[in-house]
């Protein structure tokens, strides 16, 4: 069969499994947490499932990208992708919107909700990746410097969260006035916050480029694409705590900024990095 068909195919698959993901993990984070979720209306240029449609075809597309890129073995990618997943996608998207729940107001049951759906649908498409895309275990590559790459990525994520959201998020009218002026935010106590962020960021970006093959400015753009997509496209869902005069421009924080971060994470890590003096055997990326 036709190495284009065949790929074809595997996205589609993806895709599917991203969806039913998506509304599988809301039905037992429901179930599990007995949370009400908070009632839909029209809000932006997409349904709520036109939206699930959409941001499963672009976390598709990255994931897609990265699975044949895999250099380990089918629990290595599964682990490397699930922890890509929900650690963009929920983890660091959480710790940010309890600490901003007195602007967004989410109830405990809610979190835990998200937190939960958002695992099953984690699970469901690293899963399905894996199981796509075979490949053996290539030997691992030796990342040195880390003592001081890890502490150089952590202030630079501090400088692309706040001049991102000066420069582009606090532009905007709505925004400012969706957090009250941000009169009420302890910017020191923000920093401090965004310095574990920034140590997560770093070991998801360390996490990317050990699990991927190819070139330096492959793996970074697609370490970029993930961190920009994973975390940026779930802002197109219709969100009656946020509305989308304010997600939108948030879509575009994110998405630029997190894009330009993830690529130079990536080339900070990829820096003098010690390839194994084994071979690896070759396999199709498909």
């Amino acid at each position: 069969m036709n190495r284009y068909v065949v790929f074809a195919l595997k996205f589609a698959g993806v895709w599917l499994a991203l969806i039913i993901g998506q509304m599988a993990g809301g039905m037992i984070g429901q179930m599990l947490t007995h949370a009400a979720p908070p009632a839909m209306k029209p809000d932006g240029p997409l349904s709520l499932t036109a939206a699930i449609v959409v941001a499963a075809g672009l976390f598709a597309v990255v994931l897609s990208a990265m699975a044949p890129a895999m250099q380990w073995s089918f629990w290595g990618r599964f682990a490397a992708l699930f922890g890509l997943l929900y650690g963009l996608e929920s983890l660091l998207s959480l710790i940010e919107a309890i600490y901003f729940n007195a602007y967004v107001h989410m109830t405990d049951a809610l979190l835990w909700m998200m937190a939960v759906g958002n695992a099953v649908k984690a699970v469901l498409a690293a899963l399905v990746c894996a199981l796509l895309w075979r490949g053996e275990s290539q030997p691992a590559e030796r990342f040195s410097g880390l003592a001081w790459k890890i502490p150089v990525i952590i202030p630079l994520y501090i400088v692309f969260y706040f001049g991102a959201g000066a420069l582009i998020a606090w532009q905007s009218a709505d925004v400012r006035a969706y957090y009250a002026q941000g009169f009420h935010i302890d910017q020191g106590q923000l920093a401090l916050l965004q310095v574990g962020r920034g140590l997560i960021w770093a070991l998801l970006a360390l996490l990317s480029v050990a699990s991927l093959t190819g070139g330096t400015w492959k793996r970074a753009v697609l370490t970029g694409l993930a961190f920009s997509v994973f975390m940026a496209a779930t802002l197109l869902y219709p969100n009656p705590l946020m509305p989308w005069s304010v997600r939108h421009v948030h879509l575009v924080e994110v998405g630029v900024s997190n894009f330009l971060f993830g690529i130079l994470a990536a080339l900070i890590l990829l820096g003098k990095v010690r390839h194994p003096t084994t071979t690896p055997s070759a396999r199709s990326p498909l």
